[in-house]
């Protein structure tokens, strides 16, 4: 009887042990990251506001780790460079992917690219959202979206609209902005944000969305008009812009976003482990200065979160980009 009893006893303690470790595996293996150095690899070049909100998190998560944080600039074909790069890259949490909404949702709808981002990247968070303006050339002597939806409606494909290429958040959101009004205007694309945003200011386009960071010098210097901010609070720094929402343009997208992204095959308790840490990061005041100083509201969404707002944007921009033929075959 002792003996059975004994190997009862040492049953019942390995069940237990295997139970344990079950139950710390997870908090183990998130204790594996981060490896010694790690990578954020962006689709942009050094100096770019987009570029410097990765380097202040990077700065942030090596504050509180202790590891390295290299920024890398992968720019080109619109972002998917970098995005290939990174599904490609190693699955342990040494590679991130700072993104923002073209190589992610509209590009893979409208070119032929190398990667499935929502079978090969998982979404982390969003670092920061920015919003754009949406402004127009004193020429055209408008002072409002009020102003701006009688012309346009009264003279269909008569106004023109800048933007820095087709299937771009600039294009598109002004494509939006026509089919509320239920009229036409004509798109003109250009190589760089700032010949997009000259135009304007010579007045040989009428308006244009810009983003925030390029454009509020040349509102505050009386350039440009600005009629609206694509944000659902008004930005500090131009008081007097009312929201997109405040125009009367409920519809309109609101800020464009920079998150980061993981290679697919990266353990659910290493993605717990790195979300938290960019969350501190983020939620860090002395951060959030810094983000906003590049013209970024600070986020930190949660992961599921940001996952259920990429399936509806994809939802979202779908059948405008078929109505305006830019679905590839």
């Amino acid at each position: 009887m002792g003996q059975h009893f004994s190997r009862r006893l040492i049953g019942l303690a390995g069940a237990a042990l295997a139970a344990c470790v079950f139950l710390v595996q997870p908090d183990a293996r998130a204790q594996d990251w981060p490896p010694r150095q790690s990578t954020i690899v962006i689709g942009f070049g050094a100096g770019s506001a987009a570029d410097l909100l990765a380097r202040v998190i990077a700065e942030g998560l090596q504050k509180r780790t202790g590891a390295t944080f290299l920024v890398e600039n992968k720019p080109g074909a619109g972002g998917n460079v970098s995005v290939d790069t990174v599904v490609k890259g190693p699955s342990d949490g040494s590679m991130m992917l700072a993104a923002i909404f073209a190589p992610i949702i509209v590009n893979p709808m409208t070119m032929d690219v190398p990667y499935d981002a929502f079978r090969q990247l998982q979404p982390l968070t969003i670092m920061g959202t920015t919003p754009s303006v949406l402004v127009s050339s004193k020429k055209l002597g408008v002072k409002s979206v009020a102003q701006l939806r009688e012309l346009v409606k009264a003279n269909p494909g008569k106004y023109t609209f800048s933007s820095v290429g087709v299937g771009t958040i600039g294009h598109l959101s002004m494509e939006m902005l026509a089919d509320q009004v239920g009229s036409k205007m004509i798109h003109v694309p250009f190589r760089s944000t700032p010949d997009s945003l000259n135009a304007v200011v010579q007045g040989e386009v009428d308006v244009a969305t810009v983003a925030l960071g390029t454009v509020e010098p040349q509102i505050h210097s009386g350039d440009v008009i600005g009629l609206a901010i694509t944000s659902a609070q008004r930005w500090p720094s131009l008081p007097n812009v009312p929201t997109v929402a405040e125009a009367g343009i409920p519809d309109m997208p609101v800020d464009a976003w920079n998150a980061l992204f993981l290679p697919a095959g990266v353990p659910k308790p290493i993605v717990e482990r790195m979300y938290r840490e960019v969350k501190a990061v983020i939620d860090d005041p002395d951060v959030q200065k810094r983000i906003m100083n590049v013209f970024y509201r600070p986020s930190g969404i949660p992961t599921a979160e940001f996952a259920g707002m990429l399936t509806r944007e994809v939802e979202q921009w779908r059948p405008i980009l078929g109505k305006l033929g830019l679905l590839k075959k």
